[in-house]
């Protein structure tokens, strides 16, 4: 008998599976063309719209854009809002993710975890949260602070920049926490324990040694936090209105949804000058990362010992476990009070708690109970389907990679850098008129949803498939299986544990919508963000705080079913 090598073994088993006529290559192909005609279609006709209506460019709605009164503060308070909270952002997230990867400060799997809790909690939670905290007069802290000091005594507002730029913050520091974090778990200690054995200290070691190797994290980072801060709409909706700052998200869709007549015009402009900044970060970091003017190591050494604090030790520990009650348990304490209160009041008396806002949202009032049921219906399908384009494109780009691998991976992660609104007004401007008439039905927040949140998906996807070796795929190979039997039999069991994480972020995201539900949503298809911008209006605090509590549990009911299944299945 004739033996065959095993280089040719293995190239025989690839050139079976390597046609593009093979059901893996053929749900790849399809996915990548509906997701390109979803992403690539809307915000081609939405910019051919804005700059050539008629096939004539639009100078003249520019020209008056350009002469508005409002233009330059509606831009200067975006920019300064989005620009210095990213900065602060960015600086808080490195600093966690070192202190918890690299230092003997570290809180363990804990401290990996609890940094990125904002990013479970939706958005509109944590801002109203805040809103109950530090609301003048009657805000929990400011009456702490007037019992403490009498009434002339400190006292903070959330309704200002400082407490924009706050919330903003405490938003972006999970995405550059979990870039940075990435970063450093891929750093080799060795550098670092030379640089501290010579005698430089932590702080020299840090900035010479440890901040240069990360510098495309960073930047990466950075561009993160500014798509998500431009992209979201929860925040200035309900601080920077009420403290009269206008900017780019609340004047975008105040123009669509206030304004009579619709200023369409002026809003695509608005999301087209969205979109450029976008682009140009996206432009520098892509220019930072290929200089090579930062340090790149290995693989992190094994059994390294964590960088010794020192004295700092246990200040650095008080300084994450504060972060993460300021940043997670004051806002949800602050929501959970109010709502058990029938009327929003700063004295706390237990003994007229109440469940009757918790009745009113879930038996009684329809928009309420509607919106869950149309929310759970589409974050659940929503992140199925997200997940299934993920998990089925990040198969095909490790398995096969090639031209349409990395054509497939580009795309499906470029809604990333479009902000979330710029998308949400794409959909509108194309998919509400004639030919589709989808305006104010599930079917169009179900594909912007769908659109908007794939990228994390692909990334927990392409994640978890690096914990599947290619020996086990070519063994299975070689040993006769197909490539969908291997992947049902090999990968999928593997990987299913992060696909399954992949799934909770994603659902959550869809459930905390409010980009997409202040545009797409209507009366008769009410969603979590578009019930919960008419009680914010209505002035109904106590509704307010029972609705997002309710949907902050169902968030931590669906993380912690998903983190039980992850946990069993991992324990197997």
């Amino acid at each position: 008998m004739t033996a065959i090598s095993g280089d040719a073994g293995l190239g025989s088993c690839r050139s079976r599976v390597a046609p593009l006529l093979q059901p893996l290559s053929l749900l790849t192909i399809a996915s990548f063309a509906a997701l390109g005609l979803l992403v690539v279609y809307p915000i081609g006709r939405m910019l051919a719209l804005t700059l050539f209506p008629g096939g004539v460019p639009n100078v003249d709605a520019a020209a008056k854009l350009l002469r508005e009164p409002w233009l330059l503060s509606v831009l200067g308070n975006t920019f300064f809002a989005v620009g210095v909270s990213t900065v602060l952002a960015v600086a808080i997230g490195a600093v966690l993710a070192w202190l918890n990867e690299r230092t003997d400060a570290s809180l363990g799997a804990f401290g990996a975890v609890l940094p990125v809790i904002p990013l479970l909690l939706p958005s509109v939670a944590l801002t109203i949260g805040w809103v109950f905290l530090c609301a003048p007069n009657v805000g929990l802290i400011n009456v702490l602070l007037a019992r403490t000091f009498g009434r002339g005594g400190p006292q903070v507002t959330i309704y200002g920049w400082m407490g924009l730029i706050w919330v903003y913050t405490i938003h972006g520091v999970p995405y550059a926490y979990l870039v940075v974090a990435s970063a450093i778990r891929n750093l080799d200690p060795a550098l670092e324990e030379a640089s501290l054995i010579s005698g430089a200290g932590i702080l020299r070691t840090l900035v010479r040694i440890s901040l240069p190797a990360i510098v495309p994290a960073l930047a990466g980072s950075c561009l993160l936090v500014v798509i998500s801060g431009l992209g979201t709409y929860s925040i200035p909706a309900i601080i920077a209105t009420t403290a009269q700052l206008d900017m780019l998200p609340t004047k975008i869709v105040h123009l669509l949804v206030k304004d009579y007549p619709p200023q369409l015009a002026y809003a695509q402009l608005l999301g087209l000058i969205m979109l450029v900044v976008v682009m140009g970060f996206w432009w520098l970091q892509r220019r930072l990362s290929s200089t090579g003017q930062f340090v790149t190591v290995g693989g992190r050494a094994a059994g390294s010992a964590p960088m010794a604090l020192g004295v700092w030790k246990h200040p650095a520990r008080a300084a994450m476990w504060f972060y993460i009650l300021v940043a997670s348990v004051l806002p949800m304490s602050a929501l959970l009070l109010v709502a058990v209160q029938r009327f929003w009041s700063p004295i706390i008396d237990p003994s007229k708690f109440t469940l009757f806002h918790f009745e009113q949202v879930l038996l009684v009032n329809r928009v309420t109970y509607s919106a869950f049921q149309n929310s759970l219906l589409l974050a659940g399908s929503g992140a199925t389907l997200a997940m299934a384009i993920a998990v089925i494109t990040a198969i095909y780009a490790a398995f096969h990679g090639g031209v349409l691998g990395r054509v497939v991976d580009v795309v499906i992660k470029a809604p990333a850098t479009i902000p979330n609104l710029v998308i949400s007004l794409a959909f509108l401007t194309t998919f509400s008129g004639a030919p589709f008439f989808l305006s104010g039905t599930l079917m169009i927040l179900l594909i912007a949803f769908i659109v908007m949140y794939i990228p994390p998906g692909s990334i927990a996807a392409a994640s978890a498939l690096t914990q599947v070796g290619a020996d086990l795929r070519e063994a299975s190979y070689i040993a006769g299986a197909s490539e969908g039997r291997t992947i049902r039999r090999i990968v999928l069991p593997i990987a299913l544990p992060g696909f399954a994480a992949g799934w909770t972020l994603v659902f959550v995201h869809m459930m905390g919508d409010l980009s997409a539900s202040a545009l797409l949503a209507g009366v008769k298809t009410p969603v979590i963000g578009f019930a919960i911008l008419t009680i914010w209006e209505t002035g109904s605090f106590g509704l307010l705080a029972a609705f997002s509590t309710v949907m902050c549990l169902i968030n931590t009911a669906v993380v912690g079913l998903m983190t039980w299944f992850v946990r069993r299945r991992s324990a197997r």
